[in-house]
């Protein structure tokens, strides 16, 4: 019993024993233990820096699909069409379009063809008609048999009867200059962005119909980071948060990138939200669903 330690020289040894203030580290019974406020700077180092799995995917208005506005030939806008692998500038020609019917068009329209004439026909009758009705009412209003009012009637239905009859007419011509060829009309196909061509489906002097998919253009100068992230983890939100991510591939790379959208949807399961990263990519190493570790960074 002699030998046990008293509080009282117990708190005098650690009262002796103290370090100055300030100092990390505190003694008691011949071991050192770390400040709460380190262990708390610690903690929060660890909760503002964090490897996040994601993958390379493309930033908006950097993917465009070109689609064929009309029914026609098409032939390259150049002397080599324009393949896959092949950059563009904004404006460049792609291709052009020669805007006629193809062979199922053809016959439908031999088919249909008699119906137009006959109501362009009709047309033209009613016109005649007008004409010669306000010509009578005229003659007649000379002799005082019809009133002014009923002259100028006349008057107003053989405009209406002419403008049906121009309208009728010239639908027939254009149809016709169509099926014949004659009057052919080209419509330019002009590349919407800086980029490369991925995507190439037509062969020179090809017959195509409206919407087919000719061209999609990606520019890769710059791409997104995607990656998901907790409902409750408030950092994308504030709007100041960097990144720096590596690829496996790409060992001896980092790439740094800037917050650039947060999706307002989240999973209702799993309460996932996702974030889209705008990441330079230098030599365009990067491409669309590479998969990398992204070290985050909050201020």
């Amino acid at each position: 019993m002699a030998n046990l330690v008293s509080p009282r020289s117990s708190r005098s040894r650690w009262a002796t024993s103290r370090p100055a203030s300030g100092s990390v580290f505190r003694p008691f019974h011949g071991r050192y233990w770390i400040s709460l406020a380190v262990l708390a700077a610690a903690a929060t180092a660890s909760a503002q820096q964090a490897v996040v799995l994601g993958k390379v995917a493309p930033l908006p208005n950097t993917v465009v699909e070109v689609y064929s506005p009309a029914d026609g030939r098409i032939m390259a806008a150049r002397e080599q069409p324009f393949a896959v692998g092949d950059t563009v500038k904004k404006g460049d020609a792609l291709a052009i379009i020669e805007h006629r019917f193809n062979l199922h068009d053809l016959s439908h329209m031999g088919t249909v063809r008699w119906e137009l004439l006959s109501v362009t026909l009709d047309a033209r009758r009613a016109a005649m008609k007008a004409r010669v009705e306000r010509e009578k009412a005229e003659r007649l209003l000379k002799l005082g048999s019809v009133s002014e009012q009923e002259a100028q009637a006349l008057r107003a239905a053989e405009m209406v009867a002419e403008a049906e009859y121009e309208k009728r007419r010239t639908l027939l011509e254009y149809q016709d200059g169509q099926v014949q060829g004659s009057e052919i009309t080209r419509k330019g196909l002009f590349s919407p962005i800086d980029g490369e061509i991925s995507f190439a489906n037509f062969t020179q002097g090809q017959l195509i119909t409206e919407g087919v998919l000719l061209y999609r253009i990606v520019n890769r100068n710059e791409v997104g980071f995607a990656a998901r992230f907790p409902e409750a983890d408030r950092r994308p939100l504030d709007g100041k948060m960097t990144v720096r991510i590596r690829f496996d591939g790409l060992p001896d790379k980092v790439y740094n990138g800037k917050l650039e959208k947060v999706s307002p949807l989240v999973d209702p399961q799993s309460r996932i939200r996702e974030v889209l990263f705008r990441v330079n990519n230098l030599g365009r190493l990067l491409r669309y669903g590479m998969i990398g570790r992204m070290e985050t960074q909050s201020p």
